[in-house]
């Protein structure tokens, strides 16, 4: 009997309920709510994202407070994408094969790679019956793709067309006529050498796949409690918070926005277990300029 990595198997269940819940997106309701959000941010309580907290209650808490964020990344990086793809170009592909697993299509296309293809694993692709160009009417029939896997001219897809994802509760599934055009659209096109779709690639989301993994481990992490509830290791301790110099700290001070300041604080306050999830480097850069003066202090003893 085989034995199965239970790790493999969390990790394909983080990607499978990410998938579910980005790739049923609209893309063209993304760019026009990304447009009127951007006039608007406000705290982010207005797209149903919750406050980030220094403890929390439990792993569910911790969850409903940053996967709702992680999504708001990836749906920047699609926006982003927007801006580039001016340098990608659509190419037309013909469906080889499709099959269902897991509820998810998956179709093989294949398509002229021209030398130095850049569409790999974890990209995230748009399929649609024509192309969207200026001047214009926006195609009907649309949906992203995932690339699995790629070989020559020949690209696994991974596609969810049973509904859009209310919010991120993959329990609760809506029907979408788009969605459904896309799944019919593909079942005939099958083995059509007169026929195709096309296919341009928007960004990779390989490094917030990862992430996203990272996050839902906190699950099985035998430290789990560490993270909830940054627990201090004794009374009195923020008395002891290390002292940087001035003039050092009035360069941080001036060099970094409130919530940037927010992180280095807490590395700097010496609790027991301070983590800090920030994914930009300014905010390293300032803990590690506060923390060296510390070190050769600790040298120095």
């Amino acid at each position: 009997m085989a034995v199965v990595d239970k790790k493999l198997l969390e990790e394909e269940a983080c990607i499978l309920r990410f998938c579910k819940v980005v790739l049923g997106w609209d893309y063209v309701r993304l760019l026009k709510e990304s447009k009127n959000n951007s006039r608007n941010i406000g705290d982010g309580s207005a797209l149903g994202l919750n406050k980030v907290k220094d403890r929390y209650t439990d792993v569910n808490d911790y969850l409903a407070t940053f996967e709702p964020l992680l999504f708001e990344e990836v749906k920047a990086q699609i926006v982003q994408g927007r801006d580039e793809e001016e340098m990608a170009e659509w190419k037309f592909a013909i469906v080889r094969e499709c099959s269902e697993t897991d509820g998810f299509s998956i179709p093989v296309v294949g398509y002229k790679a021209e030398e130095g293809e850049s569409i790999s694993q974890n990209d995230l692709l748009l399929l649609s019956r024509t192309k969207f160009q200026e001047g214009t009417r926006l195609p009907t029939t649309y949906a992203f793709a995932l690339a699995e896997h790629r070989q020559g001219d020949l690209l696994r897809l991974r596609m969810w067309l049973h509904g859009e994802v209310k919010q991120i509760n993959t329990d609760e599934v809506l029907p979408c006529p788009r969605l459904s055009g896309v799944h019919s659209l593909i079942s005939k096109l099958v083995n059509d050498p007169n026929r195709g779709l096309y296919i341009l690639k928007i960004c990779s989301l390989s490094t917030i796949v990862r992430e996203y993994i990272g996050l839902r481990s906190i699950v099985s992490l035998p430290f789990k409690d560490l993270i909830l509830k940054a627990t201090d290791s004794g009374p009195g301790l923020g008395e002891q918070s290390w002292k940087i110099p001035r003039p050092l700290m009035e360069f941080i001070e001036t060099n970094h926005n409130e919530s940037q300041l927010a992180a280095i604080y807490a590395s700097l306050s010496r609790t027991a277990f301070v983590l800090i999830q920030t994914g930009r480097s300014r905010e390293d850069s300032g803990q590690l300029q506060g923390l060296q003066p510390m070190a050769v202090a600790s040298l120095l003893k």
